[in-house]
């Protein structure tokens, strides 16, 4: 399929724009760019939001509430390639979340790179997934209807966390959820090889935050950074995977849905027609973004006992 039509407006734009290449640009002034797009703002309008610190490293985080007093929680991770993104680039994220799926959500600032290397930000998600579930009283949610969600490199996270709450015997979630995620190294895919210039993110830029985030090569072998090299995926929560047509990243998404197919784990792949990387944060100017994100957000809290 084509690309989709605003998707293709978008992309001229941003062609037309010059944007400066990351390996040139200081951390700080590309934070500032991307974290303060005016595509990615969004008026949603909502019960509640209050802004908190979890865990003894007091951990940012902001606490999203519908109107309707939900017991159900969206513990979310924001994209931004483990360098940028914050509780303010991702608000119409959440906002969106919580109007679509009737959840609470509880959106988690974690540690950035190239400051603090993997795995920081893992460690975080877990830290604020284990807070959740004993503060469950305190959020008023049901500590056994927790999804963990994530965009991008909020994606990964989502994914590598669960694997981490199994392996450290922490009761798992009852639902990931995994927006275009990385995954893991790939050098093969069709996917990268056909959309790796041109389509918002493109392969040097996936190298470049790998480079930011991993301390060394050997990182990149780790499962709670590559996800898909786990040997054993079973135990995992059920998941819903979300990937884009013409991103990059898509291929190893889908090789994902089918190997916790192929262990036993519930799985929902979506494949949205006509979408880049990064299209959950373009639903302010892409209608047909708009439409996956509330379709996924209905089916999430279905699934959560919201809806």
């Amino acid at each position: 399929m084509a690309l989709d039509p605003d998707v293709a407006k978008l992309l001229k734009m941003i062609s037309e724009m010059n944007m400066p290449n990351f390996r040139d640009m200081d951390v700080g002034d590309l934070r500032n760019m991307m974290n303060n797009n005016p595509l990615m703002k969004e008026d949603i309008q909502i019960s509640r939001t209050t802004d908190m610190s979890i865990g003894e490293g007091k951990i940012p985080a902001r606490l999203y509430d519908p109107k309707d007093g939900t017991r159900s929680l969206i513990l979310y991770f924001h994209g931004g390639g483990f360098v940028f993104g914050n509780l303010e680039s991702h608000d119409a994220v959440c906002r969106r979340a919580v109007r679509e799926s009737g959840c609470k959500v509880l959106s988690v600032d974690y540690r950035l790179a190239p400051e603090h290397k993997f795995p920081a930000a893992v460690e975080d998600a877990f830290t604020a997934y284990v807070w959740a579930r004993k503060n469950a009283r305190k959020l008023d949610v049901d500590p056994d209807r927790i999804a963990v969600a994530g965009d991008s490199a909020g994606g990964n996270l989502s994914a590598a966390v669960s694997l981490m709450i199994r392996d450290r015997g922490v009761e798992k979630p009852m639902l990931q959820v995994l927006f275009y995620p990385a995954l893991g190294p790939d050098f093969f895919s069709e996917s990268l090889r056909e959309f790796s210039d041109g389509f918002f993110l493109t392969r040097d830029q996936i190298d470049w935050f790998g480079d930011m985030y991993l301390g060394n090569k050997a990182d990149a072998l780790n499962p709670y950074f590559s996800p898909i090299l786990h040997p054993d995926l079973s135990g995992l929560p059920e998941a819903i995977i979300i990937t884009g047509e013409h991103d990059p990243l898509r291929d190893q998404g889908e090789t994902y849905v089918s190997r916790l197919g192929s262990a036993g784990i519930p799985v929902t792949g979506i494949r949205a027609m006509g979408m880049i990387h990064g299209f959950l944060s373009f639903t302010p100017v892409v209608p047909a973004a708009a439409g996956v994100a509330d379709m996924v957000w209905s089916l999430v809290g279905k699934k959560l006992g919201s809806r």
